[in-house]
């Protein structure tokens, strides 16, 4: 079964990196353009401004991040499958991505953009997002100092790390003001690796809290007060939320498999 499964994947990340890398990928600066990962409803997070041509100019960490993973999950198949030439190619291009990353770092925050707004301003925004930070330590963009000052340095409340920061003033709550469990399982696990104690120990409860005070896995919760919904006259919310998520139950499977007990998914096996 795996090995029908390699080859499947072998052929669908072939085809994906390539069409990628001619239709997204920007020879200039080295990223991949594209709107960010999850955090897709454009009035939550981004500047009114760039919702329309700006949108496609931008360059998120979320989704390089995502581009640097399948680049390196690709080498490995590639390697795999005896393929060298595919091997060599795609190292190359997860290497001179991982660098052109560091575009986003901002030193004095001591942590990495969560966007490049539109071309025609290639500064990083000083705005953050808790997924495309969390992956930037998973996939080793960041170094180990920069992954725990960015354990530190992200803004945490009470109950939890909110997905973005700062918050957009006058947007209701969903992406905005709010948790996100599944998002905060990716943090606890780039806790884990950065040995990050304290981030950690705040993700756990996070995590805990939220399932059990609604007595099920939320989609997402208000940041300051970790509720299901929040009455906040116009920007009341989270506007839309369910009980039983999918990535939620996984982001609670996770902490207990992956953070507590240690299990880590390889290329060989468990």
């Amino acid at each position: 079964d795996r090995a029908a499964f390699l080859d499947r994947t072998y052929e669908a990340i072939k085809n994906t990196v390539t069409q990628d890398r001619a239709l997204v990928f920007d020879e200039k600066d080295g990223l991949y353009r594209g709107e960010q990962s999850f955090l897709d409803w454009r009035e939550q997070t981004y500047p009114a401004w760039a919702e329309t041509v700006h949108l496609g100019m931008s360059k998120s960490l979320s989704t390089n991040v995502l581009h640097l993973s399948i680049l390196q999950v690709g080498a490995e198949v590639a390697k795999e499958k005896g393929d060298a030439a595919l091997e060599t190619q795609l190292r190359s291009w997860a290497q001179a991505l991982k660098t052109a990353m560091h575009v986003l770092w901002v030193p004095e925050q001591k942590m990495y953009s969560t966007f490049i707004t539109t071309t025609l301003d290639p500064a990083p925004a000083k705005r953050w997002d808790l997924l495309g930070a969390s992956l930037a330590i998973l996939t080793d963009v960041a170094s180990a100092s920069e992954a725990r000052d960015m354990m530190s340095a992200y803004p945490h409340l009470p109950k939890g790390a909110p997905v973005i920061w700062p918050q957009q003033k006058d947007t209701p709550i969903y992406h905005n003001r709010a948790m996100w469990p599944f998002v905060t399982a990716y943090w606890l696990k780039a806790a884990k690796k950065a040995r990050h104690d304290g981030a950690a120990t705040l993700a756990v409860s996070s995590l805990m809290r939220g399932a059990a005070m609604n007595l099920s896995n939320m989609e997402n919760l208000e940041a300051v007060t970790g509720k299901p919904y929040l009455d906040d006259g116009a920007s009341s919310g989270p506007v839309v939320n369910s009980s039983r998520q999918l990535w939620s139950v996984a982001g609670y499977v996770g902490m207990v498999h992956d953070v507590l007990f240690g299990i880590d998914a390889a290329q060989g096996g468990l």
